[in-house]
């Protein structure tokens, strides 16, 4: 191995790295080509190894069948001589048939070889086939023991086993020469099988030896390219580095060079500027004031310090950009000073951001005077630190009275979040700081109190909260919720309980007294009596919603079969639908009990069984059904009704909300029912919705869904 190395050296030093590696893969290439050819030819002979075997196979296999139809043959023959039956002559004759199929198949595969044998064998087959013919012949004329005798002398039994031994001879004669034939073949295929196996060998060397040449030679200029990037890398720090304009100077103020943007900023090219004193350059030609102030930066930094002041350099357009200035030493090992940096960063944009910072602060503070809510920041200490002029007149306060005091002065439960007495949060290390919609009383400059709504939010500022409080004034609000309260007690008590006398005298009237009341009275108490329902319905409805809005509908949850709900459902409505002649129909699977009120779920079954039976025409038919749907039973309700307009739909869970009739039937109702049920079903942790049944708009599904009872695991 150390001669190959030093002989590849050798051609190393005599040719260039790309010649060589192009010669030996070129070597590489023909001894790849050289190997395709041995292996093509390898396959072609084992292509012929192949049509040997079959060959071989089916000369033995045409042996063997001859040999076996002549046993065959035989058989038949001496079957027939004993027995003188005609089967057994035409089985004779058959398989003398397919013994001559088979010899003139033997001579085709032959191809000529063994012909001898193969004639002789033909022969002993005519000799043999002309004993049998003629043994057959006198068992016909003469009999039994005539053909036997025949036979024996003849003797067919000699000829026969003569006939085998050929066979076989045959046989093993071809079998030798095919193995011969094979072994052949093998022995060229192993040849050269050791020939590609060298070949490939020598092609992996040459591989080796291109691949190390290359890795060396693309090392060699990946670290030279790596060098030069360094190089480079380290100039560039130095002349770029962080700031927009970069300039290289002699201590003397001479300008060496300058980076891309301050020379586009100048409006020419690096000729431009080069050469030149830096306080002539075209930046700073537009002031004498700043051309002097930067002569006596440059001779400071010339001494070793370093000069940073701000300025306005000019551009080719004429327009002017505010920049951050510096000039940097750049000292050699002894401490002389070799070179200086000029650099500016554009702080044009900070500076206008500032201005704008200003006006937008001007502006906000404006806005802020102007808001018709009261504004309140607070530090993280409790104390105010603004309030705006909506605030100060809500409480009577200036902002001077204020701002430097204790928030708890004007909002005493601002942080606290309780009790009058109780701390700031931010005072005892707790925070309970609160979003939005917090209600409590303000405090005036005369002591009186004042409802409010505040929201407060928090603002980081380093390691200071700022906290922002919205304040707005809630006494007209307050004051609409207590009338509204005072309504609902009215409706209560001054509307309810005389509707409730009214219709139980209305009652008594109709079930005792209406035989003796005149034809003109029993209809207005008839009426009378369905008025007072729908009032008692109104008023109950407006209380459940009033309920719903106050949080108040308290459910009382108990373990529920579906099917007991519908039938109860079924047996509250089947006086209406026999009214209207509505025939109602129910499918009731076996399903899993539910968590639900009962009273609250039948107030939602009644009123969607009787919406059906109010809008289904007469003989019409409802029908209600149950079904597990992913952990929830479903309950539908489907009618065959007028349906209901594709733009109406939406509404229909409004309150005081009803949907237009098709038929110009009047229905009547309060609009409540539909908005009751869904916020039963949401508040039992279900859906509910409407489908409609057919595409020609007749029919509505109406169905929720509530949560299942959960399965327990074994």
């Amino acid at each position: 191995m150390s001669k190959l190395s030093q002989q590849i050296k050798k051609w190393i030093s005599v040719f260039d790295t790309p010649t060589i590696t192009t010669i030996a893969i070129f070597l590489t290439v023909i001894l790849l080509m050289h190997i395709g050819q041995i292996s093509v030819r390898e396959c072609f002979k084992r292509l012929e190894d192949t049509g040997i075997s079959q060959q071989r196979l089916s000369i033995l296999t045409t042996l063997d069948q001859i040999k076996y139809y002549l046993s065959k043959a035989e058989a038949s023959e001496i079957a027939y001589i004993w027995s003188n039956q005609k089967k057994y002559l035409d089985q004779y004759n058959a398989n003398f048939a397919t013994v001559d199929q088979h010899v003139a198949e033997l001579d085709m595969r032959l191809h000529g070889k063994h012909r001898m044998i193969s004639d002789e064998i033909r022969e002993y087959i005519r000799v043999r086939r002309e004993c049998a013919e003629e043994v057959i012949a006198l068992r016909q004329k003469e009999g039994l023991e005539a053909a036997v005798a025949h036979g024996e002398r003849l003797g067919e039994a000699t000829v026969t086993k003569h006939l085998e031994v050929m066979v076989d001879d045959l046989a093993n004669r071809a079998d030798l020469e095919f193995q011969l034939q094979g072994r052949d073949l093998d022995n060229g295929s192993r040849t050269a099988i050791y020939g590609i196996f060298l070949l490939m060998i020598v092609a992996l060397v040459i591989l080796v030896v291109v691949i190390a040449i290359v890795n060396r030679y693309v090392n060699e200029r990946k670290n030279a390219e790596l060098s030069l990037r360094d190089a480079e890398r380290r100039f560039r720090a130095v002349f770029n580095q962080t700031f927009q304009f970069s300039g290289l100077l002699s201590p003397d103020g001479i300008v060496l060079e300058a980076n891309q943007s301050a020379v586009d900023f100048a409006g020419g090219n690096l000729q431009t500027v080069q050469e030149k004193y830096f306080w002539d350059t075209p930046w700073w030609s537009y002031s004498a004031d700043v051309q002097n102030q930067l002569k006596d930066a440059i001779r400071r930094a010339a001494k070793g310090e370093m000069v940073r002041f701000e300025s306005a350099v000019e551009g080719s357009s004429g327009d002017r950009a505010t920049v951050d200035f510096s000039v940097k030493p750049i000292k050699e090992e002894n401490g002389d000073v070799s070179f200086l940096i000029a650099e500016a960063r554009d702080i044009t944009e900070r500076v206008r951001a500032e201005e704008a910072l200003a006006e937008r602060e001007a502006r906000m503070r404006a806005i802020v005077d102007t808001a018709p809510d009261g504004i309140v920041t607070v530090n993280s200490d409790g104390t105010l630190e603004s309030l705006n002029r909506s605030l100060e007149r809500l409480l009577g306060y200036k902002s001077e009275d204020l701002i430097g005091h204790d928030v708890n002065a004007i909002l005493p439960h601002l942080l606290s979040g309780g009790d009058e007495g109780e701390s700031s949060p931010l005072r005892t290390g707790e925070r309970r700081i609160f979003g939005v919609g917090r209600e409590f009383f303000g405090v005036k400059k005369d002591g009186e109190k004042v409802p409010v709504e505040v929201s407060l939010s928090v603002i980081n500022l380093g390691n200071q909260q700022i906290l922002t409080g919205i304040v707005r004034d809630i006494t007209e609000r307050k004051e609409a919720e207590q009338r509204v309260k005072d309504f609902y007690s009215t409706v209560s008590h001054e509307l309810r309980t005389p509707l409730t006398a009214i219709r139980t005298a209305l009652g008594i009237m109709e079930h005792s007294f209406m035989g003796e009341l005149t034809e003109q009275a029993r209809p207005v108490v008839q009426v009378a009596s369905k008025e007072t329902d729908r009032l008692i319905r109104l008023i109950n409805d407006i209380l459940d919603i009033r309920k719903i809005e106050a949080g108040k509908l308290d459910l009382k949850l108990k373990k529920l079969d579906p099917r007991e709900i519908i039938n109860r459902a079924i047996d509250g409505v089947n006086t209406l639908a026999d009214e209207a002649g509505i025939k109602l129909e129910k499918e009731l699977p076996e399903t899993r009990r539910i968590l639900a009120d009962e009273d609250r779920l039948q107030q939602v079954l009644t009123n969607l069984l009787s919406n059906a039976i109010k809008w289904s025409p007469v003989d019409g038919v409802v029908k209600i059904t149950i079904k597990e749907i992913d952990q929830r039973c479903r309950f539908e309700v489907m009618d065959e009704g007028p349906g209901i307009p594709e733009d109406e739909i939406d509404k229909l869970f409004g309150r005081f909300q009803q949907v237009s009739s098709r038929d110009d039937r009047s229905r009547g109702g309060t609009g409540l029912g539909l908005a009751i049920a869904k916020a039963i079903v949401e508040q039992h942790g279900g859906d509910i919705g409407v489908e409609l049944q057919n595409g020609d708009g007749k029919g509505s599904m109406f169905w929720f869904e509530l949560p299942l009872e959960l399965k327990l695991s074994a």
